[in-house]
């Protein structure tokens, strides 16, 4: 009985190792549907920055005048934000471990006057910006990240927000047991 069943597990095992290499080597098939879309075609910047400015009036849900208004002074805005930030050194080929303290320093003072600039740029369009939006909508506006940077914060389960003991109940947990530490506690 028990070769039987060795035999049988070694004859299934097998059979699935064939069937996952036998997977491997078929052609993908295409699907139709697919095949008739056009490639993507790349946007110049100003293309890209006109649907930037078409999302975020989406996101805020203007009405077709407010829209017009706002699609303009946003792509303005936009673009002086660009004008802030310094055209990339490609001269500098300095590894971060190899730069002097006087390059360290220089580098440090150079992020603060961009960071002065955009936030100057920021507060005299809050101005135009708060003439046509109320509170909520510029809220969305100033906090969006700024174009061409990634944010670290917006992905919680890389930075291991979610999987923290003590942030999230065990599944089927009803947090109501006072020894469970993520139990509510009536202090």
């Amino acid at each position: 009985m028990k070769t039987t069943r060795l035999l049988s597990t070694l004859i299934l095992t097998v059979c699935l190792g064939f069937g996952n290499v036998m997977a491997q080597n078929t052609t993908p098939q295409v699907c139709p549907e697919k095949a008739e879309k056009p490639c993507k075609v790349k946007l110049t910047p100003e293309q890209r920055m006109d649907a930037q400015a078409q999302r975020m009036g989406k996101q805020l849900m203007l009405d077709d005048s407010k829209l017009a208004q706002f699609t303009s002074l946003y792509k303005e805005y936009l673009t002086a934000l660009k004008e802030c930030r310094p055209a990339p050194e490609e001269n500098q080929k300095v590894k971060p471990s190899e730069r002097t303290d006087a390059q360290i320093q220089q580098d440090i003072e150079k992020r603060f006057e961009t960071q002065q600039k955009i936030l100057d740029t920021q507060k005299k369009y809050y101005a135009s910006f708060k003439k046509i939006l109320n509170a909520r909508q510029l809220e969305k506006v100033f906090s969006m990240p700024r174009p061409g940077k990634m944010h670290k914060g917006n992905f919680p389960m890389k930075q291991g927000k979610m999987g923290k003991p003590g942030k999230m109940p065990a599944p089927g947990c009803p947090n109501v047991c006072p020894a469970c530490p993520q139990a509510p506690q009536n202090k």
